[in-house]
């Protein structure tokens, strides 16, 4: 019993040396091992795919909407196959938007009214092939009506100008449309559209036609536009419409309201890109009768008769539009084909390349962080000034009885 009694106080003391030294001692290794393992688990979520082991916080912040009007984001790519086979090619070039003046006209289909939906039409290029605007006409089945908006679309830099044209992302445009047709006024069979005209050479300006009409009887009257890029503002010109009514009726004694009759913005004076240059025709008869030429600055503010007559008036021409120009020749293309194909083959071998350079990179990186964690440890507990050495510690918990002789216990029998 007396030496059952011995060991269980030995079995104590025992334990009780030991864990008193994984408490201070042995701190530093746990600690060490702890950081280092922490580092391993980072190389190991470095190997994966980003959405292997993205948090929630990470996945909302990834996948905020994100604003379109900046139009430099991710753009949708068209994959084509290297290795398919020739099929006719359209091929494009730029020319000038308003040629002749004041002929640009949005063609819209009729027919398309009965059904709710949206046609984006060719737009209007800045010379600098900066921006496009793009005219939009939505369709209502419910009143057989359409309206109209214009949008700015920014182009993408660094491409050539027509690539820029032909890769343009309408969804990078920009969310308020500089143009919009009044949307108070609801009627079966009513129609508005506007159509970008032509921008001012010193692209401070840009100027349209609003045109208002109905099924059953065609087109009531136009309308001019002009947004200010440098003010963020829109002018509608109506004074023109009634200068042109009231000069008419004061000097031959004529109401237009009688009569069929309308305006034509031709675009920007040549001589003075602060005036907008209009016609206006009266439809009274199987040949259209000219009501003068007239010019009105962009403000509004000062409308003249320029003449009686449609010809002589010199008007700018800046924007471009794209139109085709034939289509590429089958050699042409299979050449190209080729060189694609080349082209995805090195890239393939480049993303592989970079993929296990990066794995190597990645780590290397760990392996010196675990190296620097180990050495950081060391150094500590070179440092630690604690009162006993892991013998003393051991010693200090144990009894005489303990000591030995010659690798036996001794002072026990």
């Amino acid at each position: 019993m007396k030496l059952n009694l011995i060991a269980v106080l030995i079995l104590s003391l025992f334990i009780g040396a030991s864990s008193c030294y994984a408490l201070n001692t042995n701190e530093w290794d746990y600690r060490s091992k702890v950081q280092q393992k922490e580092a391993k688990d980072r190389y190991q979520k470095s190997l994966m795919p980003k959405s292997g082991y993205m948090t929630v916080e990470e996945y909302e912040r990834e996948s905020a909407a994100k604003d379109k009007s900046v139009g430099d984001g991710d753009y949708i790519k068209k994959v084509e196959d290297s290795k398919m086979k020739y099929v006719p090619q359209p091929k494009y070039k730029l020319v000038r938007y308003n040629d002749p003046p004041g002929r640009v006209e949005l063609k819209i289909d009729r027919k398309r009214a009965r059904y709710d939906r949206q046609d984006i039409l060719p737009g209007l290029i800045a010379p600098d092939t900066s921006i496009m605007l793009v005219p939009v006409v939505s369709y209502y089945a419910k009143t057989h009506s359409t309206d109209g908006d214009v949008y700015v679309v920014p182009l993408r830099k660094g491409m050539p100008d027509v690539e820029k044209v032909v890769k343009a992302n309408f969804a990078a445009r920009n969310p308020v449309p500089i143009f919009s047709t009044d949307r108070t006024l609801i009627e079966w069979g009513l129609f508005k559209t506007i159509t970008p005209i032509d921008f001012s050479t010193d692209l401070k300006r840009v100027l349209a036609k609003e045109k208002i009409g109905s099924a059953e009887d065609g087109i009531w009257q136009t309308n001019v536009l002009v947004y200010d890029f440098t003010q963020k503002k829109l002018y509608k010109l109506t004074e023109v419409r009634e200068a042109i009514r009231y000069y008419w009726r004061t000097t031959k004694n004529l109401d237009t309201k009688e009569v069929r009759w309308d305006i034509f913005p031709l675009g920007f004076d040549a001589k003075n890109q602060n005036r907008i240059v209009v016609a206006a025709y009266a439809f009274a008869g199987n040949q259209p009768r000219c009501l003068g030429t007239w010019s009105i600055d962009y403000s509004g503010t000062q409308v003249r008769m320029e003449e009686l007559t449609d010809n002589n008036i010199p008007v700018s021409s800046t924007g471009l539009k794209i139109v085709q120009d034939g289509f590429i020749d089958p050699q042409s293309a299979t050449a190209e084909a080729k060189l694609a194909e080349k082209y995805e083959k090195q890239k393939l071998k480049d993303a592989e390349k970079a993929k296990l350079e990066k794995k190597k990179k990645l780590k290397k990186e760990y392996k010196a962080e675990v190296k620097e964690i180990k050495k950081g440890y060391k150094e500590l507990k070179k440092e630690d000034t604690s009162e006993f050495t892991r013998g003393q510690k051991f010693k200090r918990h144990m009894p005489v009885i303990f000591t030995t002789t010659g690798g036996k216990p001794t002072g026990y029998d």
